[in-house]
């Protein structure tokens, strides 16, 4: 069924026109007429008419006219143009428009009418076809390149993820195989949101654009999300040198385009020129990596090869430094802390310590500190264990800074606070069983034993009062009695191990190491550096 409608000005044409054939037996059911272009419009949205024959010579708004606007109007149905001897540069224009074939008033007859109906619906269904088919291959083109996306992202943050393997037999073009490139990392952080998906789906959809309408050769680019606030773009070193740009200079740019108009503050992580994407895969993680250099200092455009951090402290240990932070405390007061705490996060800046690394070493600080002595209390077990897992996720020096001190509030010394309440007689009983023991052979049996209650009950109290198991404060005992064997001389590390009630010389440096990020020898070495 087609719905046609009647544009004319001439009331009996129309009436003409309505019982020349059986409109709606045809499949052509007549939905409205029109006096002129003007009232035309006003019906198609209403009637969305499949099919406008028109006069051409209207009052207010004649066919030509109507049928500009339509065109206007990016209206997809077809239009009949209904003319007068002598019209003949006039229909020659409205064909010219867009009309699709036109009938002479005065000598229209049933059967030609029929016809050109039936030739009409023709040209709509080879039109729908078209159209079908374009929304085809625009879905199939869109499903291609979701699953190109995901192939690239699963390949970049999987690094045992094989690319051949799964573009293999699809109709997957990678643009980026042997073409010389720069891979830009770009990311941002969007405040916490009700809209944060919303605008995060906004902004990438925004930056992947606006970088399509710089690149204008898609086989030059390959462009991908990776996270929820970061995507890749591969863009060859051809492509950057015919807009006499290098990566600093269109890093700028982009950033300058995502500012102006989605106002979100984006970083640009660069790498070198590389070639495929087996070294795009590893510089995508450098990139990742040298963004922690904004723990320290910000900045907008990295590149990634100006950017290296060393793992490992050297000439401290969070032992040493623990007990460092508690004589201070002690000496003169907690405020005494933060400076120290801030010459500390200074010292790693100024040798270029990873932040996580600083990260980990003041969260086993805040481990080990309620163990050092019997006297410091935790006043807040829950808001500390909280405050001490924010640690991990501090994105700057600042933020470090000040969730470590919030977290030294939930701790007291008992001199400090006589009110709090006194650990229970059997853990301080198994904390004494340890001092005496921690040479011999010491088995959780043999401490349930010693103080007469259940291992279950044991294991229960023990960890509710110094937040570790029994046999883990055991081990803690143990490696700080090594540490202190070898800052006083002893070198042989197998009879350290010994003296501490351990007989399994690998097992012994396996433990050290976990307590205190160096191995034995590594942290002999510091100690005599030291001294």
């Amino acid at each position: 069924m087609y719905n046609v409608l009647l544009v004319d000005d001439e009331p009996i044409v129309k009436i003409a026109l309505r019982t020349m054939i059986a409109w709606e037996a045809l499949g052509f059911p007549i939905c409205g007429t029109a006096s002129d272009g003007a009232e035309a419009l006003a019906l198609i949205d209403k009637l969305q008419p499949d099919i406008i024959i028109t006069d051409l010579k209207m009052p207010n708004m004649d066919g030509l006219q109507l049928i500009r606007e339509l065109n206007n109007l990016n209206y997809h149905g077809k239009v009949i143009v209904a003319s007068n001897f002598g019209d003949y540069e006039l229909v020659r224009e409205a064909l010219l428009l867009g009309a699709v074939d036109y009938m002479l008033k005065i000598s229209i007859k049933t059967d030609d009418l029929i016809n050109q109906l039936h030739k009409t619906a023709k040209l709509l269904e080879e039109q729908q076809h078209s159209l079908e088919e374009q929304e085809m291959r625009q879905m199939m083109q869109s499903s291609l390149k979701s699953v190109k996306n995901s192939i690239l992202k699963d390949y970049f943050t999987d690094t045992y993820y094989e690319l051949e393997h799964f573009v293999q037999d699809k109709q997957i073009a990678l643009h980026m195989t042997d073409t010389p490139c720069y891979l830009f990392y770009i990311t941002f952080n969007l405040e916490k949101s009700t809209d944060h998906k919303e605008k995060s789906d906004i902004s990438l959809a925004f930056i992947e654009n606006t970088i399509l309408d710089i690149i204008e050769d898609a086989a030059d680019i390959e462009l991908f999300q990776v996270d929820i606030n970061g995507m890749v773009a591969m863009i060859s070193k051809r492509q950057l040198e015919q807009h006499h740009s290098d990566p600093v200079s269109f890093s700028n740019k982009i950033r300058k385009l995502i500012q102006m108009y989605i106002a979100v503050e984006p970083v640009i992580v660069y790498s070198q020129e590389i070639h495929g994407y087996k070294e795009a895969r590893a510089k995508y993680w450098s990139c990742r990596n040298a963004l922690n250099i904004n723990f320290y200092e910000h900045q907008a455009v990295i590149y990634e090869q100006d950017v290296a951090f060393r793992q490992e402290l050297s000439n401290i240990n969070y032992v040493d430094y623990s007990n460092s932070l508690l004589r201070h405390w002690q000496e003169q007061g907690k405020e005494a802390i933060r400076p120290l705490i801030q010459g500390f996060i200074e010292q790693c800046q100024d040798h270029h310590i990873h932040p996580e690394t600083v990260r980990v070493f003041m969260l086993k600080c805040l481990d080990y500190i309620p163990l050092c002595k019997n006297t410091i209390r935790i006043t807040h077990e829950e808001q500390y264990d909280t405050e001490k897992k924010a640690l991990l996720h501090c994105m700057d020096t600042a933020s470090l800074l000040e969730d470590t001190i919030s977290a030294f509030d939930h701790l007291s010394l008992v001199n400090e606070a006589t009110d709090l309440p006194a650990m229970k007689k059997v853990v301080l009983d198994v904390m004494d069983y340890v001092e005496a023991h921690y040479q011999d052979k010491i088995t959780l049996e043999m401490i349930s034993t010693y103080v007469n209650f259940s291992e279950n009950y044991l294991c229960r109290v023990f960890k509710e009062q110094v937040g570790m198991s029994p046999i883990s404060y055991i081990n803690t005992v143990r490696m700080n009695k090594a540490a202190a064997l070898i800052s006083n001389g002893h070198t042989y590390m197998k009879e350290v191990a010994a003296l501490v009630g351990i007989s399994d010389q690998f097992y012994f440096n396996r433990l050290f190491k976990k307590q205190f990020g160096v191995s034995p020898s590594k942290y002999k070495g510091q100690k005599q550096q030291v001294n």
